[in-house]
């Protein structure tokens, strides 16, 4: 049985296989004649490899042109912007620009919407929101703070307020600039939340669970809180059962955590109708996904794990097509047994394609030990640090800073934690006790820096 579509939402994501992709192929073939005529970047590469428009004549040709990461849009952004000047106005106005960090040179690289994307993201947004259950009567609680350089995890969570007519409060956690006396405290943050009877928080997880952790040293009352929406970081399942153990704590009645796989370059997200049945792709007729081999980048079926690409159907702003979005993940296109929904899905947690570290000859994956540590009950903020011997016969180090919970244990705390890292990656950490701000308050910060490797 299919949920029933809010007024807000549209019928499409439950259609025929056959009619999503007969959408998709005719955006995807306006936006080819765009690049082929308008993209400075694909232009140069059609040239380079001999392709001509006839060449690729539907999705199917997809995998003609070569594959692009975040380090080839970072050399230069701007060519990833359409320079069409014969098409509708709202094609060429930009509406806004977004910024996405985590290239090498440390610099965020643009990302451009204009008027008619920002359009499109508005009825994507209500999609999202469909599949959510968001209901008549919900508040959001934006809780992304805000920064220097615009993101896409502030801006457009406002979008699913225009979407729905639901109304919103930022209440502009953090303090990223000198020149911004606008901001709150994390206990003012509570206090917001409590007073407007938020009944959705949404945010950056690590943040989220620090807000949680404070609302509880604070005896808040968050009863209204039914939903929390987070993104940005992964999310294990006994971490989400941190966080709906903590809402309940907090009054709140049968609370939901749900998971989104965004990216900057969607501006939007994968996301959950349930805790099982994946991350649906909320507008097929928008972004396209390709599940390929890392190294041949050749497709791989359905229901085999491989490198997620991204490729828009219907932008006009920064246009990119089979984007290596540097996850591993594995899609259906099977009905949806929950909400009923024909849209693709990821049905494995998206991990990183080239996570995988080497620490004192041990091959170690280091979600296995950011799962340890996110959701665990007597940790209220932590960091893995990998460190370099400090001499020539020195060994690396393991160093596990951990700021445990107002009435944690921190002797029984490290015994239960070594036992469990050893056994699980085969090396001894080192433990470091520390106070929560000293591992969440770098200035500006939009998330938590988890794992860093210092060799």
């Amino acid at each position: 049985m299919t949920r029933p579509i809010p007024k807000w939402g549209d019928d499409f994501l439950f259609a025929s296989q056959d009619t999503i992709r007969e959408v998709q192929e005719k955006n995807f073939a306006a936006t080819l004649d765009l690049c082929f005529s308008s993209h400075p970047y694909y232009r140069q590469v059609f040239e380079k490899r001999g392709l001509r428009r006839e060449d690729i004549r539907s999705l199917a040709d997809l995998h003609k042109i070569p594959v692009i990461s975040k380090a080839d849009i970072a050399d230069d952004p701007q060519s990833f912007v359409l320079q069409a000047t014969d098409v509708p106005e709202e094609m060429r106005v930009q509406w806004d620009v977004m910024y996405t960090t985590g290239t090498t040179s440390g610099k965020p690289t643009p990302f451009v919407t204009t008027t008619y994307d920002f359009y499109r993201l508005i009825r994507i947004s209500a999609r999202m929101m469909q599949l959510r259950n968001v209901r008549d009567g919900d508040i959001f609680a934006n809780l992304f703070p805000m920064t220097v350089y615009p993101y896409g995890g502030f801006h457009r969570t406002m979008v699913a307020s225009y979407a729905t007519k639901l109304p919103i409060v930022s209440p502009l956690p953090g303090n990223a600039s000198d020149f911004l006396d606008a901001s709150s405290s994390s206990e003012d943050v509570v206090r917001t939340v409590e007073k407007t009877g938020a009944t959705i928080l949404w945010g950056v997880a690590s943040y989220v669970r620090r807000l949680l952790s404070i609302a509880e040293e604070a005896g808040a009352d968050f009863s209204a809180v039914r939903m929390i929406f987070v993104t940005g970081e992964p999310v294990s399942e006994d971490m989400r059962t941190d966080f709906e153990d903590r809402l309940r704590r907090l009054g709140a009645k049968d609370p939901w955590l749900c998971i989104s796989y965004g990216a900057t370059e969607m501006q939007a997200g994968c996301i959950e109708c349930d805790r099982e049945n994946g991350l649906h792709n909320p507008a097929p007729e928008e972004f396209y996904f390709e599940v390929v081999d890392p190294d041949s980048h050749e497709p791989l079926p359905d229901g085999s794990p491989g490198l997620v690409l991204l490729t828009h159907l219907n932008r006009r702003g920064t246009v990119l097509l089979r984007y290596s979005l540097g996850d591993i993940s594995t899609r259906t296109r099977e009905k949806c047994p929950n909400c009923g929904a024909l849209t693709d899905r990821f049905i494995t947690a998206p991990r990183r394609a080239d996570q995988l570290i080497k620490i004192r000859g041990m091959l170690v994956n280091p979600d296995i030990l950011v799962d340890l540590l996110a959701g665990h009950p007597g940790i209220a903020e932590y960091q893995i640090v990998v460190e370099p011997g400090s001499g020539d016969a020195a060994l690396e180090q393991l160093r596990v800073r951990v700021a445990p919970t107002k009435d944690g244990d921190a002797a029984a705390l490290e015994e239960e934690l070594k036992a469990a890292i050893v056994e699980a990656v085969h090396v001894r950490p080192v433990f470091e006790w520390t106070e929560p701000d000293n591992i969440v308050g770098v200035k500006g910060a939009i998330k938590t820096k988890r794992f860093i490797d210092k060799r």
